[in-house]
């Protein structure tokens, strides 16, 4: 005699599905409910009611997706303060549960969520504090992208003797400009120098993944309009072309540039061989 097993399969399946549908409800959107509806899911102990017992996992799981909010965005979580920051957070969390099994995509909107919730969004003049926030947001996430970003590490760095046709980016290279020094403040937080917010002021930041380490490196205005024409063609003789042709730079200047930028960018591993 055999006996189907399929129909208790699908039975307990669809009682584990209902539990864990509830469980996740009652987690990100905590509602009041009667000591019969919690004990239908959660069974109380000799010490703790049901609700008790519910009442800790609502706890624990908002304190662990507060936690790894704030190691995402350690900057803004210090900029805005931490009460600030959780308050934000709970309401971004409310508005944008996590639908992913990895942690790490828990503040891919955070940035945008910034900007769709600031305070003056409707106004026809605006604060720029938010706009500092917004930029803070988009850089940590990218951050935390680059560093878990897959990609083949197993490359041959150029060399002073390369020639610049044998010049390519990294894999993992941002050339980035913001309104705001936005990595001058982000390394002043996480090296603990409890820097003042700043003023609005033009940056330009190469972001960069080298080894499975990340490197952060400020550049000039100059420098990253010839790298950003450098990584569409990748040509150094074209960006060099571009400079001259667009900001009136002598061509004998911009050699000069370009020998100083070169040893100085081979030097912080800017660049892999072109094979």
């Amino acid at each position: 005699m055999y006996l189907d097993q399929s129909s208790k399969l699908k039975t307990a399946s669809a009682q584990l599905n209902e539990i864990q549908s509830w469980m996740q409800t009652q987690l990100l959107h905590p509602s009041e409910l009667t000591k019969e509806e919690t004990e239908t899911y959660i069974k109380p102990s000799s010490k703790l009611t049901a609700r008790q017992h519910l009442a800790i996992y609502q706890r624990s799981y908002i304190a662990r997706l507060r936690a790894c909010m704030q190691a995402q965005y350690t900057g803004l979580s210090y900029a805005l303060g931490p009460q600030i920051f959780d308050q934000f957070t709970d309401f971004y969390l409310n508005n944008h549960p996590s639908k992913s099994y990895t942690l790490g995509d828990l503040g891919d909107q955070y940035a945008h969520f910034l900007a769709e919730t600031r305070p003056d969004k409707d106004e026809t003049v605006k604060e720029t504090w938010p706009d500092f926030m917004i930029e803070l947001a988009e850089f940590e996430y990218l951050i935390n992208d680059a560093f878990d970003q897959k990609s083949n590490e197993d490359i041959e760095l150029v060399k002073t003797e390369n020639t610049d046709q044998e010049f390519k980016l990294l894999p993992i290279f941002h050339i980035l400009t913001y309104q705001f020094p936005i990595s001058v403040f982000y390394k002043a937080v996480i090296n603990d120098h409890q820097p003042e917010l700043p003023q609005m002021q033009t940056s330009y930041t190469i972001l960069l993944r080298k080894n499975y380490q990340l490197g952060l490196f400020e550049i000039n205005e100059g420098q990253y309009h010839f790298l950003k024409h450098f990584e569409s063609n990748n040509s150094v003789r074209a960006a060099k072309s571009y400079m001259v042709n667009h900001f009136g730079i002598p061509a004998k200047k911009m050699d000069l540039f370009w020998k100083e930028w070169r040893q100085a960018w081979i030097e912080q591993g800017f660049f892999q061989v072109n094979l």
